[in-house]
């Protein structure tokens, strides 16, 4: 065998023992990530927009592997069937999905069983101050939205949309993201109305600034006062309380 045969033959044997560390290398890379991330869970991922309150089927899902250091079982959906409370009831949007989302318990709710002339519908509310742990399932409560004055010559108002509604369901909290980025914890909110009530209560959902449930004694409403409280009405308040303070001065 020849110098240049050695050679050819020895860099042969280098490249086989480099080929041989760099696959042991691999394995050992794939093997610490395996540890480090531990087994897989199968979470539900969407395969195509879902609009508030539509139907979500089997065939509009797959299944999608989580590594179990980052499942929690009560956020994530392995089954539709998780979140319905009835065998054979349907499975809802509870706002509107996007293709390729992971489904989380939050986003899913059994379709309305609704009585003649009934309608069942969910809004989202802030989880702090519109909700903040103590409404729950059949709670009674009173709606209010503030609205914010268009022009100069119109009038900042908070109203009362509805009064001494029946509380369905509070779901899971999720979170928002609104128009400039900023992210807030939401709850939806599901409630059995008439029509009327309920387009008044899309209405408001749709164009207040925010929406607050008020919590209702167990004793009764009482008086609930009036239906909306504006700037003109916070104007002649300060003013009466102005002249109330002079009274007392002099």
């Amino acid at each position: 065998m020849n110098p240049r045969q050695r050679r050819g033959v020895l860099l042969m044997i280098v490249a086989g023992i480099g080929a041989i560390a760099v696959f042991f290398t691999v394995v050992s890379y794939v093997n610490s990530l395996n540890r480090e991330m531990g087994t897989y869970r199968t979470a539900l991922k969407l395969t195509e927009d879902v609009n508030p309150y539509q139907p979500i089927t089997e065939d509009m899902v797959e299944e999608f592997e989580v590594p179990a250091k980052f499942f929690d079982e009560n956020t994530f959906l392995s089954d539709l069937n998780e979140v319905l409370d009835q065998p054979g009831r349907q499975a809802v949007s509870s706002t509107y999905l996007a293709e390729g989302s992971l489904l989380q318990q939050s986003m899913v709710i059994p379709a309305p069983e609704l009585e003649a002339g009934e309608r069942e519908i969910a809004i989202m509310v802030d989880a702090e101050t519109g909700v903040a742990g103590k409404v729950g399932r059949q709670s009674r409560v009173d709606i209010y939205a503030t609205f914010q004055a268009s022009n100069e010559e119109a009038e900042n108002c908070a109203v009362r949309v509805l009064t001494d509604v029946e509380v369905l369901e509070v779901g899971q909290i999720g979170s928002e993201t609104d128009d400039t980025g900023a992210t807030a914890s939401v709850v939806p909110v599901t409630f059995r109305l008439a029509p009327q009530d309920t387009l008044q209560l899309t209405y408001a959902e749709a164009f207040s600034g925010s929406l607050r449930l008020g919590l209702v004694s167990p004793e009764g409403s009482g008086d609930p006062g009036g239906l909306q409280f504006c700037s003109e009405d916070q104007t002649a308040l300060e003013a009466e309380d102005s002249n109330r303070g002079q009274d007392q001065d002099n």
